[in-house]
């Protein structure tokens, strides 16, 4: 019974020390990291920046600006609602076509490829194509396009 316990105490003894290798390699190898060098400061700064893309977040999301948007929404006599899109020339795009289609998509706006027109959208909410004749008027430097109800 006594060589149970010597033999028991030799196995705790050697997991402490293990245990306490394996501690220090991991504090060793947080001090020689980025995180040890953290600040007050430039984690208060984050989280500042954090909380006004929070607010810009709500102020755009809110429940009045969601309200406003659903008021621009008009019913067609079939009770589906009618649909909007921005009609651009081909013409007065500078870039080929494709790589325009490309650009429009990376900044989240949808196109259509017709005969001599490009249609951006279509989209049930004109807000969404207001952003879209924005884009293109900081994009091109002038104003592009008309917003038109969507045929098919």
């Amino acid at each position: 019974m006594r060589e149970l316990v010597k033999y028991l105490l030799g196995i705790v003894i050697i997991l402490t020390i293990i245990y306490t290798i394996f501690i220090s390699y991991n504090v060793f190898v947080f001090i020689n990291s980025d995180d040890s060098d953290l600040k007050i400061e430039s984690y208060s700064k984050e989280v500042e920046l954090l909380a006004v893309e929070r607010a810009s977040l709500e102020e755009l999301f809110n429940d009045a600006n969601l309200q406003e948007s659903s008021n621009d929404i008009n019913i067609n006599y079939d009770g589906t609602p009618i649909s909007w899109v921005l009609k651009l020339e081909k013409d007065l795009i500078d870039i080929p076509v494709e790589e325009f289609k490309n650009e429009l998509l990376k900044n989240s706006f949808i196109s259509i490829n017709n005969d001599e027109y490009i249609l951006i959208g279509p989209y049930i909410d004109k807000s969404q194509l207001e952003l879209a004749k924005q884009y293109l008027q900081e994009r091109f430097d002038q104003e592009l396009g008309t917003i038109e109800r969507w045929k098919i």
